[in-house]
């Protein structure tokens, strides 16, 4: 049995004791960690906690409001000085009179051309002033007043006093205008004045319209308006017409 016996290998001292000092360092290290662990905790506990996630947004730039325009200024207006009045020269005292003596002649200047002659005018259009357009002269007074007395003889034949005017004592005086046209009829008929009674001025206008067709137009006449004016009388005494 002594051969199988195993063969024992011979070991330094050195190693053996490098061995064992690190052995021992590993467990010293392992005992103060375990030492120091609470106190470590504690530590940690006391340590604040830490910061949650930053949150960034984009916000939009508000435009800085317009800076106010500079208010225009004026140039400053310059102060009038007094201006100090100029010294007037005195006139210079006149040369005195020396003796004659020879004075050259100084060349005369040619005199100035003659300006050149307006161009004639051409032909001018001559107006001759025309002449006034003159109105037709008036009717003739004397022919009018004769066919003025023909009418008043012609309706004195159809005047007529109303009975309500003579039952009343109406009385009065009415003066009729008439027209006479260019066509020697009546253009118009009216109460020019009136009497006061509405019954003697209709009785009035109706006889000078029926006289007036018994009454030949003068030729003078013909052509022309013109106008008349015819009176009529109404009197109780007194029926003629005026």
């Amino acid at each position: 049995m002594a051969r199988f016996a195993p063969q024992l290998i011979p070991v330094r001292d050195g190693a053996n004791r490098a061995f064992g000092y690190a052995v021992l360092a590993s467990i010293l290290l392992h005992a103060l960690l375990l030492l120091a662990l609470p106190a470590l905790r504690e530590l940690a506990a006391q340590l604040p906690p830490a910061p949650g996630p930053l949150i960034a947004r984009l916000v939009q730039a508000q435009p800085k409001p317009a800076a106010p325009a500079e208010e225009v200024r004026k140039p400053p207006v310059a102060e009038k000085r007094p201006v100090a009045p100029r010294p007037v020269a005195k006139p210079a005292p006149a040369p005195v009179a020396q003796p004659a003596a020879t004075v050259a002649s100084e060349p005369v200047p040619p005199a100035p051309a003659a300006p050149a002659a307006p161009a004639a005018p051409g032909p001018l259009a001559r107006i001759e002033p025309q002449p006034a357009a003159t109105a037709p002269a008036g009717p003739d007074p004397g022919v009018l007043d004769r066919y003025r007395l023909q009418i008043l003889t012609a309706a004195a034949r159809f005047k007529r006093y109303p009975r309500s005017a003579i039952d009343n004592n109406w009385e009065g005086e009415v003066v009729v205008r008439m027209t006479i046209g260019a066509d020697g009829r009546i253009a118009a008929l009216g109460i020019k004045s009136s009497s006061g009674h509405e019954i003697l001025d209709r009785q009035a206008l109706e006889m000078f319209r029926i006289a007036k067709p018994f009454v030949l137009l003068p030729p003078e006449l013909a052509g022309r308006e013109f106008e008349l004016e015819l009176r009529a009388i109404y009197g109780l005494k007194d029926q003629g017409s005026g």
